[in-house]
């Protein structure tokens, strides 16, 4: 085992919340972490509290003596209720603490230019992949809007040949299928 392999390791195994990025500060990093440990000690703790009233309520369920008592659904109250209450839990927290981090997810939004600090700002990769496909799908409304114009116009003009009794063969229309 050698030091170069042991640190390629850590490298792929370690989480990325070891190395944040250049753009967050020491204090967006200790919130991040503030805000990630709020997450997981709510959910362990919802987890115990509904592990332990799941199995209360087990073992109430037995006294009153309901079928959904059977002696293996026992595990299946405790752990249920327990991830149950985990997640509500864990999605308590998250919804809470997501207030104090709001501005870190603005922070990387934009790469600054560290020589001139008063420019504006460059678009990052992601913002310029938004703004593509918000351009993609403007393209094809106006283009389906045009399409359904000529069609409506197409088939107002249909309804006047209809109206006046004309053919409306005689008018050089094929009606899409063709005669050899």
């Amino acid at each position: 085992v050698t030091v170069a392999w042991l640190s390629s390791l850590k490298k792929s195994v370690m989480s990325r919340a070891f190395t944040p990025p250049p753009s967050l500060s020491e204090d967006d990093v200790r919130r991040l972490a503030d805000v990630r440990r709020a997450i997981w000690t709510a959910g362990f703790q919802g987890g115990l509290t509904g592990a332990f009233l799941g199995s209360t309520s087990y073992f109430a369920l037995k006294r009153v003596g309901h079928h959904w008592a059977a002696p293996n659904h026992f595990l299946l109250f405790a752990l249920g209720g327990g991830a149950c209450a985990s997640f509500l839990c864990s999605l308590a927290a998250g919804k809470n603490s997501v207030q104090r981090i709001g501005d870190v997810f603005r922070r990387g939004a934009y790469d600054w230019k560290e020589e001139d600090p008063l420019s504006p700002p460059a678009k990052s990769r992601y913002q310029e992949i938004t703004e593509r496909n918000q351009r993609e799908i403007h393209d094809r409304e106006t283009h389906f809007q045009r399409r359904k114009e000529a069609l409506d116009k197409y088939h107002l003009g249909r309804s006047n040949h209809e109206d006046h009794g004309d053919d409306v063969n005689n008018s050089n229309y094929r009606g899409g299928s063709s005669s050899f």
